[in-house]
């Protein structure tokens, strides 16, 4: 009988341990895929912004700075802004999604430091404490949200917007361009502090729900 539950506990243990090895394979795959999705929707976010200059900048040739000028980006800016828009979702969601995968394959990790415990200096965690960021000046979380990806579309979205409502203001207004040039500004800051506000708060949330 002890044989018998001997043989039947290495069995149990051996088939936990390939499906924690799969469930490690899993999460890490659907991360790799999260961080391939994110440098996508960056790519084609820029890339439309960036296609659109340079048609602007052939309208402008074409029409020599006519009608055709004025009303082209009152067309063309709504899309670039509306793909800034849902890429800036999706992207946040991408990281929240890398975020929570690379604390289930910490906690993974752990489990296969406890395996040999003398050996566990070979799985250092993944996921840095405070002490950890404090060493690399990364202590602050609302500045780094400055260096993401999702905060440099907040940011160029907001111009966007920012040289539409200038556009729109001074046909419609018929205001001095500086007067123009100062909604617009007003407008772009106004996007971008309510982009990079909520990125904050969902950050805050996720480290609320992660417990750290």
């Amino acid at each position: 009988m002890a044989a018998e539950r001997e043989e039947d506990e290495h069995r149990r243990r051996s088939e936990f341990m390939q499906a924690i090895t799969t469930e490690h394979f899993v999460l890490q795959s659907a991360r790799s895929l999260s961080g391939t999705e994110i440098a996508i929707r960056s790519s084609l976010y820029f890339t439309t912004l960036s296609s659109a200059v340079v048609a602007l900048a052939l309208v402008a040739q074409v029409s020599r700075l006519g009608e055709a000028f004025r009303i082209f980006p009152l067309v063309i800016l709504p899309v670039v802004f509306f793909i800034g828009l849902v890429s800036y979702g999706r992207m946040l969601q991408n990281q929240m999604e890398f975020i929570i995968y690379g604390r289930s394959i910490d906690r993974i990790r752990q489990l296969y430091a406890e395996i040999e415990p003398s050996q566990a200096h070979y799985f250092q965690s993944t996921q840095a404490d405070g002490a950890a960021l404090a060493a690399l000046g990364l202590f602050k979380l609302r500045w780094q949200q400055f260096l993401t990806i999702t905060a440099t579309i907040a940011i160029v979205n907001g111009v966007v917007g920012g040289v539409f409502v200038a556009l729109v203001v001074s046909d419609v207004l018929a205001i001095p361009g500086w007067a123009a040039t100062a909604a617009g500004a007003a407008v772009a800051l106004l996007i971008a502090a309510v982009f990079l506000r909520h990125q904050w708060q969902a950050w805050r949330r996720l480290q609320a729900a992660l417990g750290r």
